[in-house]
Formats: C-alpha cells, sequence, structure tokens
C-alpha cells in the first residue's frame, strides 16, 4: 500500500529550477510544468493542465467538482457515491458520463484517450480488470490516487490524506486558491464539531455488514477514515489494534471488548443487506445482545460513501458520527 506525503512543487516560467510551494501556500500557477509527489514520494510532473480526465470512482470526481473543474471529467466510474451529494454539486456531477457502475476495465478508461486518471482509492488495479500503473503508462496518461497512512502509518485520527489530495489536485488543476478555501472550510467544519464534543469517548464498534453466527464480523481497521471520524467525532475505535482496512473479527473478541456504539457503515458493495435494512438487523442481532451497546440499543449508521475514501463529504460524515455518537 502506497504512503502519503504531500510535497508540492512548481516551476515558475521565468525560474531556472523548480521552486518549492508550501501545502498552505494559496498561490495559483497560470503555467508551466507542476510537481507533485506520488504515494511513493516519486514525482509527477504535469506539463500543463489535464483536459481529458477519466475517475475512477465517485469519490474523486467530487473533490474535482468543488474545484470547479468537473467540466474536465470525461467520463467516472463507480458514480455511487454522487447518490449523497447536494445541489449544486449533484446536479454538476450529474452531468459527467458514466463509463461503468463499478470501477472501469481498463479498455474502457483507454478509449477515452485521457491525460490524467485519478482514484480516491490508496492504489491502481485493483479491482480485476481495471487500470495497473503500467496500463496508464501505455495510454500515455498520469495517475494519481489519494495517500492512507494503511498498516505501516498507525492510526489514522485526523483528515490529512483528504486535504493533502484536494491541494494535490488544487496544484495539478492549477486552481490552488481554490483548494486551499475548500480545505479552509473542511477544516473550520472539523473544529467546530471538536469545539462540542465533550469529554467522555465512548467505545466504538464499526460494522460493515450484518454478524452471522460462526462467523467473524467485517470491520474498518485503524489506518481508515472511519478510524479518523470517530476520533475526531469523540469516540475511540476498539480495534484501534487492527490495520488493515476490512478486517474479520470473532464475536467473542466484540463481546469482551464491549462496544458502547455500534456504528454500522452501510451500502458496501460485499454486505448482504444495504441501507436500513442493515441497520434494523444490527440493532435484533443476538451477537451483539450481550454488549453495552445492544443491552441500549445504540446502533447508529452513516453510508460509506461519505466515510471510506478520502472525499470533501467526510465532513458529512463527522458531523453525522458525532452528533450520533453523543445524543442523549
Amino acid at each position: 500500500m502506497r504512503r502519503a506525503v504531500l510535497v508540492l512543487a512548481a516551476v515558475l516560467p521565468l525560474a531556472a529550477c523548480g521552486t518549492a510551494i508550501p501545502s498552505s501556500a494559496p498561490t495559483t500557477v497560470a503555467s508551466g510544468p507542476v510537481t507533485v509527489k506520488d504515494c511513493t514520494g516519486k514525482d509527477v510532473t504535469f506539463d500543463r493542465t489535464p483536459e481529458r480526465v477519466v475517475t475512477l470512482d465517485g469519490y474523486a470526481a467530487q473533490t474535482l467538482v468543488r474545484l470547479g473543474v468537473a467540466d474536465k471529467v470525461v467520463g467516472t466510474g463507480f458514480p455511487a457515491p454522487f447518490g449523497v451529494d447536494v445541489a449544486p454539486h449533484a446536479e454538476r456531477l450529474a452531468k459527467i458520463p458514466v463509463l461503468a457502475e463499478r470501477v472501469p476495465v481498463n479498455e474502457v478508461v483507454a478509449a477515452q484517450q485521457p491525460d490524467l486518471v485519478l482514484t480516491s482509492f490508496e492504489s491502481f488495479g485493483g479491482p480485476p480488470g481495471s487500470p495497473k500503473e503500467a496500463d496508464l503508462a501505455t495510454m500515455r496518461a498520469k495517475g494519481l490516487t489519494s495517500c492512507l497512512k494503511g498498516a505501516d502509518g498507525g492510526p489514522l485520527t485526523d483528515l490529512t490524506p483528504t486535504y493533502e489530495y484536494v491541494r494535490k489536485l488544487g496544484a495539478v488543476f492549477r486552481v490552488e486558491d481554490r483548494a486551499e478555501q475548500l480545505v479552509t472550510e473542511l477544516e473550520s467544519r472539523a473544529k467546530a464539531i471538536a469545539a462540542k464534543v465533550p469529554g467522555s469517548k465512548p467505545k466504538v464498534l464499526v460494522l460493515q455488514d450484518n454478524p452471522v453466527a460462526g462467523q467473524p464480523l467485517q470491520t474498518s481497521g485503524a489506518g481508515t477514515i472511519a478510524h479518523a471520524l470517530i476520533s475526531m467525532a469523540g469516540g475511540q475505535s476498539i480495534f484501534s489494534d487492527v490495520s488493515s482496512m476490512h478486517a474479520k473479527i470473532s464475536p467473542e473478541e466484540v463481546v469482551q471488548r464491549d462496544p458502547q456504539v455500534v456504528w454500522v457503515i452501510t451500502d458496501y458493495t460485499f454486505a448482504k443487506l444495504k441501507g436500513q435494512e442493515l441497520v434494523a438487523a444490527v440493532k435484533t442481532n443476538p451477537l451483539l445482545a450481550n454488549t453495552t451497546a445492544g443491552k441500549q440499543g445504540k446502533v447508529v449508521s452513516t453510508s460509506q460513501y461519505l466515510v471510506s475514501f478520502p472525499s470533501p463529504l467526510n465532513l458529512d460524515g463527522l458531523e453525522q458520527l458525532a452528533t450520533a455518537l453523543h445524543a442523549g
């Protein structure tokens, strides 16, 4: 899994060499090459602003819409996250051509002749048939992913990956002013939530599907956006020691760690139940009956389209979770 360190640099037309730009600087580069770091620390240089962009998922497209460059997107895959967006962003997202309901395969992406392929996932080539980095090189397209800490980065407790991704795309599209304004707005919302969080830190279990007797439970690990949101909302994940994004945990371990709140993240494609049907099933699941959350009926929910991958909508998920955790 790739690691995230954001470094932006711009080579100005009159400069003899590259000049580093602090990530917080609201500078807009009108012309000249722009270099950003990918998640391995390798330089990715853009001689000009990308004009034909394919977003492999709706999360990346949501960020571009908020940066005002949605007109550069010639197609997107996995548009499901668009369904949780609001006006006017939803209307702009609806105008983007949909290439596939899931992550599009390499041939579909190549047919768009992109000069940039984006994803908010942490790597290329995950879903079968989707573009790998070698495929992007063949189609002469640059590629950028979001940068989650993953297994080796320790617990994620803030939205640094989201803010870095916004700033990185702002540099690539020469809209640093807009990117910095967006990050400032998102950070302000996070600070406002933190100011209202009480001192108590309820223990939280994340569930991605309804538990089944004799099978492990699906949860989220410490390197995820979901884990960061729990920390920012004034809670504590009972599985902060689990590093993988999707982890399988025994029911016995869940009972032993005794969550006070069960946070159901809905709408994962692998889940047997979706939406409020999943939430209702979790509330009556006997495997959770001996936990504090089960006894008190403390089950809350959020769509994964708000909290799974870096996106401006992470703040919507944070607001929902903070309100639900401390209600009553």
